[in-house]
């Protein structure tokens, strides 16, 4: 080496204009091939699969196993199996992939493959969600079936299906299937490390009220495998009778009242005897019926409180009787038959 003489590179553009070669020596043509190189790898860091770090894996899943430069290693449709598992090229044994979060998998899969390569980078992501399925049916605008990629309370599902509809009632309904579904530190293994399930459901009422205000404490967090429902309003009726002016089926979803309910049905006849209206009301635990008279005219004079109406009561406002109603039932049917001309009797 000490007969070696020192070769200084020419540091001149060459006819083309160009330096092949630096002050230090360093070559551009390296330097083109590092920047190809890291061009590289940020557009394979783009093509990996982006990563949910909050949803558990579990049955049914479709998951994509991307090994990097290993072409042959790499899968894009990897279900996992009713036992919660995986298999993979190379690897001897099955993955456990149910309930653990893709960084989780991609730990644990890496681990694996360190057995037969150098360094492995893998990546695993899911591509398909089919674990955990949410129904929302009833008295919604749009009901539907979701998978859940993250956690969520109930309202904001609520908001995918447009909310409740026009008729909905005052409840929602959470009908929950304890089958050990759900990943947690107390959920029942089995020997084998199977989740054990059980067969118990549970129902949960909320005031739909609340739940539309987002109240903390009437919005849970909805799990896999629940089915929200909101029942339809139930059709609470009382019924106008006798001497009005039309009978009349009252709608009772609101509040209604005697007097409400009767300028509902158009008034009183004339003829009516509005101080002695009787109410014929049903025992909800029985078939027993009851009858209250009630008098109109104090009611107008506020010297009685006015009735607030039940669900199935029947209101009959009597008329005229005996020899009164008699002659006009006289006039209204005889003489007009007789005359040919129709008589108007208040």
């Amino acid at each position: 080496t000490r007969n070696m003489k020192a070769v200084k590179y020419p540091s001149k553009p060459n006819r083309s204009g160009f330096y092949l070669f630096g002050e230090d020596g360093k070559s551009v043509f390296g330097l083109l091939i590092l920047y190809l190189a890291a061009a590289a790898f940020v557009q394979a860091q783009t093509d990996l699969p982006k990563t949910n770090a909050n949803y558990k894996i579990g049955v049914g899943d479709v998951l994509q196993v991307t090994v990097v430069k290993q072409t042959l290693l790499s899968l894009d449709g990897v279900r996992v199996s009713n036992e919660g598992t995986i298999r993979l090229p190379m690897l001897e044994s099955e993955i456990r992939a149910a309930c653990l979060s893709e960084a989780e998998l991609t730990s644990e899969v890496t681990n694996r493959y360190k057995k037969y390569l150098l360094n492995p980078q893998v990546y695993v992501a899911v591509r398909e969600f089919n674990a955990n399925p949410i129904a929302l049916i009833g008295a919604v605008n749009a009901p539907a079936r979701f998978q859940l990629q993250r956690p969520m309370r109930l309202l904001e599902l609520l908001t995918r299906v447009n909310g409740a509809s026009a008729n909905a009632g005052k409840t929602i309904q959470i009908i929950r299937n304890s089958e050990g579904k759900n990943c947690g530190a107390n959920t029942p293994k089995t020997a084998d490390n199977q989740t054990i399930g059980e067969s118990a459901q549970e129902i949960i009422s909320l005031p739909l009220a609340e739940v539309i205000k987002g109240n903390e404490a009437f919005n849970p967090f909805v799990q896999s495998g629940d089915i929200i429902r909101i029942a339809e309003a139930q059709i609470e009726q009382a019924f106008v009778i006798g001497n009005v002016r039309a009978a009349a089926t009252i709608n009772l979803r609101e509040p209604v009242t005697l007097s409400k309910a009767i300028a509902m049905a158009g008034g009183a006849s004339p003829d009516a005897k509005t101080d002695r209206i009787k109410i014929s009301r049903q025992s909800p635990d029985s078939l027993a019926k009851t009858e209250i008279i009630v008098n109109l005219k104090d009611i107008n004079k506020h010297l009685q409180d006015d009735v607030l109406l039940q669900p199935n009561d029947i209101v009959d406002v009597p008329g005229a009787s005996g020899t009164r109603k008699f002659l006009k039932d006289i006039f209204r049917t005889a003489i007009p038959i007789v005359t040919g001309v129709p008589i108007v009797i208040p």
